[in-house]
C-alpha cells in the first residue's frame, strides 16, 4: 500500500471507532437522560469490572447522589428546577491498581411538566381543549375524549385530569356542576 493509501485506510478506522463509541456513549444533549422535576431514587449504572471502585459526582440539577458511591450502581434525587443539564452525571472507574479510566458523561434534562386549569363546567357545556406543556403529551381521565374534555361524557362530579409525557405526569382538577332541575311549567 502506499502512503496516501494507508492514510484513507487509517482515517477510515478512526472515524469509525469514534463513531462506534459515540453511539456506545452518545449520551449527549442531542439525546441526554430525560428525568421528572423532583425525581426521587433514579438508578444510574454501568457494567461492573471485578476489583474496581467507581467514584461518581452528580452536577447541576439539584442532583444528589443517595446510595452506591464506590459501585457501579447509584441512586439519585434530582431537584425542583427543570432544563438541560450537560455532564450531569460523571463516572470515573479506577482498576485494582488504583489506574483511573476515562470519565464517562451523561446530560441530564429534567422535565418540568406544567398543565392548564379549566372549568369549572356545567353537564352541559360545550368541549374544551387541553393544554399541557410541553407539548406532545397524552392526557387521561374521565371525559378526556383525544386530548379534550367533554363535560357530558364525564358527567356531574370532581375528576383528576393527568397529563404525561416521557414518563412524567402532571394533573388538574376540575369540577362538573349539576345544573338545576326546573319543574315542568304549570297554568292556574
Amino acid at each position: 500500500m502506499n502512503y496516501k493509501k494507508n492514510k484513507r485506510v487509517l482515517l477510515t478506522l478512526f472515524i469509525t471507532m469514534i463513531v462506534s463509541t459515540i453511539s456506545t456513549y452518545g449520551q449527549t444533549t442531542i439525546n441526554p437522560d430525560t428525568v421528572c422535576i423532583n425525581a426521587v431514587a433514579e438508578q444510574y449504572f454501568i457494567a461492573n469490572t471485578v476489583a474496581s471502585t467507581y467514584q461518581w459526582t452528580i452536577i447541576g440539577g439539584g442532583g444528589t447522589l443517595q446510595t452506591g458511591q464506590g459501585s457501579n450502581s447509584i441512586t439519585v434525587d434530582w431537584g425542583a428546577v427543570g432544563g438541560l443539564y450537560p455532564n450531569a452525571v460523571e463516572v470515573i472507574e479506577s482498576n485494582i491498581n488504583g489506574c483511573p479510566g476515562t470519565p464517562i458523561l451523561l446530560d441530564v434534562f429534567i422535565l418540568d411538566l406544567s398543565v392548564s386549569p379549566i372549568g369549572p363546567f356545567c353537564a352541559g357545556d360545550p368541549t374544551t381543549p387541553l393544554v399541557g406543556n410541553p407539548t406532545g403529551g397524552t392526557w387521561s381521565g374521565a371525559g378526556v375524549v383525544a386530548n379534550t374534555f367533554q363535560p357530558s361524557v364525564a358527567g356531574v362530579g370532581n375528576y383528576v385530569l393527568t397529563y404525561t409525557i416521557a414518563g412524567c405526569s402532571a394533573t388538574v382538577n376540575v369540577v362538573v356542576n349539576n345544573g338545576p332541575i326546573t319543574g315542568p311549567i304549570q297554568h292556574y
